[in-house]
This record gives structure tokens, sequence and C-alpha cells, in this order.
């Protein structure tokens, strides 16, 4: 493990394994070569030896990131570590600007990294006791870092300082662990209620509960079912999928404009493994809103203490409105402009559009308030320069249009009780 200090501790360790090269017996310095860790733009105009040491580039080694640490348990989840590389940049400094002793300071410490191009667990626990860095599992290494001509100019450049013999190496991968404990839980005895472990099956289906569709229908006086565009209040609804059998099923119903949502419990029989039958029951006030829902389910299985709940996937599901003032509306003109007095359930909430449909025309609702949101279950349209004549009509509100076609025969037929007749 290395904790935030990992980076302090491989630099102090890097200036501690260059001073000792370049300062050896014999080919070194004798001790007259200083080491240090400076932007190269504050390295003040030195009359001694020096080597400087910059960490011009800090970078996630991506390769690691996302890594489990090498003692973390199987099974055990935590943040993983942060993989770094670090990346200097190693100038020499010499008096009067004698470049032949530069020349042999910069050899003298390449070869120092050369001969270390690991740094061990010793050098670093030495050399820095201040960090853990020396017990991550983890190998340090050090690699030469090659720069383009265009690399070492963006560099000194932003250095605003003249360019001086250098060379750049990388330091990776130094990992800094997160403080956030890992999640470590019990061995597992035992899976399965009889320790069977998982179940493998030999189809392409999902072996999950999972809705495909929602269909309204209606029931002709034969008894057969014909699918609808949208549902109605009080109208019945099949919701279709796979392995939807449980104990117990209820039905999820949520629409963007209502708090809670509504739940509704399948008749005695409705529910099979592929399909779940249920009516929308005569809605109260405030209980039902036109417009486009969410249906799921909630399939409850089991007893005691082995009940548990699984909840499908939703699918979309269209409510329309219905048109409830007498049908056909008869309406008389005024100065040629026809008023539409219109009833509807459910009632509309504030903040859905609502538009009333006379043929290919659309009307906006006249609102006693100019601004006022849109609500109610009574609302007034007007249609100036109004022709006489029958019109169909439609009732969107929330983007479902009131049921105008008669799908409940072989041939589908506009309804002609969904009329208005201007005079």
């Amino acid at each position: 493990m290395s904790d935030a200090r990992a980076i302090e501790a491989v630099t102090h360790t890097l200036i501690r394994l260059v001073a000792d090269g370049v300062n050896g017996r014999g080919d070194g310095f004798d001790g007259r070569a200083r080491v240090d860790a400076k932007p190269p733009h504050e390295v003040p105009g030195t009359d001694e030896l020096m080597v400087n040491l910059f960490l011009y580039q800090t970078e996630v080694d991506g390769s690691l990131r996302n890594e489990d640490a090498l003692d973390r348990v199987p099974g055990e989840t935590g943040d993983p570590p942060l993989p770094l590389v670090l990346r200097y940049l190693m100038t020499p400094y010499v008096r009067d600007g004698k470049d032949r002793d530069a020349h042999r300071l910069l050899g003298l410490a390449v070869r120092a990294l050369h001969e270390h191009t690991v740094l061990g667990r010793a050098e670093l626990a030495s050399n820095a006791p201040f960090s853990d860095v020396a017990r991550q599992l983890d190998r340090i290494r050090i690699t030469w870092q090659p720069l383009a001509e265009a690399d070492i100019y963006s560099l000194w450049s932003a250095f605003q300082t003249p360019y001086r013999l250098s060379t750049a190496f990388e330091v990776r991968a130094v990992l800094i662990d997160s403080r956030r404990p890992p999640r470590t839980p019990v061995p597992v005895l035992k899976r399965g209620q009889h320790d069977e472990g998982p179940v493998a099956r030999g189809d392409v289906e999902s072996p999950f509960p999972e809705l495909t569709a929602a269909v309204p229908v209606t029931v002709d006086d034969e008894g057969a079912e014909h699918e609808q565009a949208s549902a109605v209040v009080g109208g019945r609804v099949v919701l279709r999928g796979v392995n939807l059998g449980a104990r117990t099923v209820r039905v999820l119903l949520s629409h963007p404009l209502l708090a809670e949502p509504r739940s509704i419990t399948p008749a005695e029989g409705d529910a099979t493994g592929t399909e779940v039958r249920f009516t929308l029951p005569a809605a109260s006030a405030g209980e039902y809103a036109a417009g486009l829902w969410s249906v799921g389910l909630a399939l409850t299985t089991g007893t005691g203490a082995e009940e548990a709940t699984t909840y499908t996937n939703e699918v979309p599901l269209a409510l329309a409105p219905k048109i409830t003032s007498e049908l056909p509306l008869r309406v008389a003109r005024v100065g040629g402009t026809a008023t539409f007095q219109v009833t509807c359930s459910p009632a509309v909430l504030a903040g859905q559009p609502v538009l009333f449909l006379l043929n290919g025309r659309a009307l906006r609702e006249v609102r006693a308030v100019a601004n006022e949101p849109v609500s109610g279950g009574t609302l007034r349209f007007v249609l100036p320069k109004a022709q006489p004549g029958d019109y169909l009509i439609r009732l969107r509100v929330g983007g479902v249009d009131s049921p105008l076609v008669d799908r409940s025969r072989a041939k589908p037929r506009f309804d002609p009780e969904q009329l208005a007749k201007v005079e």
C-alpha cells in the first residue's frame, strides 16, 4: 500500500540515488555536486555543480486504472489504487559554462539511474521512511522517456529560461491507495435453497421476468378481443412478456405528473406466465390522468422467510381521455364563430397540453385567465369563421387522442358518435 506522500518519497529517493552517483569516489565529483528538485526557471545562476530533477508531468496509468490491489481478497470490493506515472526532466548545471563538466555530470547521473531501473523496497524505506510507498506490492520501475524536438521546445518555452542540456525519464507505477475501507463480505457457505448453485439453461430466452408490450383491448358482442391504440378508464389491458408467473401479481402504473404509482391486483386467473390481464377501474378525482403511462409488474414468490418480490421492466401504455359531453356535439354559430364546450374524463391536470381536433384542424383551449395552466374536466374552445357542417372530433391530452376509430369490427371505421355538428 502507498499513502499520499508516495510522490514525495519517490522524488526524495531519486535525489539520493543521483547524489550518490555523481559524488562517488574515482570518477565522481567527491561530494562537490549537489542534487535538487526545482522548476528550471527557479534555479539561480549557480557557481557550483548541480543536477536538477524536475517533475514536469504526472498522469494516470490507464492500464492499471481499474485494477484491484494485489492484496485484495477475491469477493471483496473497494476503490482501486490510483496508479501514477511520474515524468522527470534531469538537467546538469556547472560553473562558468563548462560544458564538458556538464556532460560528465549528466553521464554520472544517468548511470546511477541505469543501475537502479527498479526502485527497491529497501532504498525507498531507508531514503523516505515518512511514506509507505516501500510496502506497495507492485515494483516501481525507471525507464527513459525520449522527447521529440517539439516536446523539448515546448517544455523550455514554458520554463521561460534558456535551454540547457537535459534528459527525461519516467517512473511507473506509483500507487496511492484510497482511505475508504473495502467491502469485505463473509465467505459463501451455501448457494441456493438446496446448495445447488446457479441453474444453467439451454435457450436464449431471459430467465428473468420481462414485459414486452402493454396492449389495450376491447371485447365485442361475440367475446372476441380487438387491439386498440390506447386504453380508456374502465377498459381492459393485456400485458405480454415472459416468466410472469408468481404467487401474487400487482400491476404498477406510473405517470410523470402523479406522485405515487397506482397499484392494481388482477382478478384470479388473469395472470399466467406469458400474459397478465387487468381492468382500469373507474377513476376517482385525481386518480388517473390521460397521457403516456409506464406500467410494470411486482411479482411475489415464496412464503414466510423465503418470500421475495421481483419488479419487471416498465413498458409504455397510452391512456386516452374520453369526451363525456353529449354526442354528437351541436354548436350554433354566433357571428360566424363556433364555441365548443367539452367535458372529459379523466380531468386534465395542470401542465398537460390540450388540443381539440376538428377534422384536421387543432384548437387550443380558451382560458379565463391568460397563462393559467390548463386543468379541470370542462374545457372551452373557439373556432372563428366556422363553416356549417359535420366535423370528426378528438380531444388530445398529453399527446394521446380520445378514441375516434372503432376497431371492434373486421374493418376499422370512424365512430359515428364522435362528431360535432356546426349549424
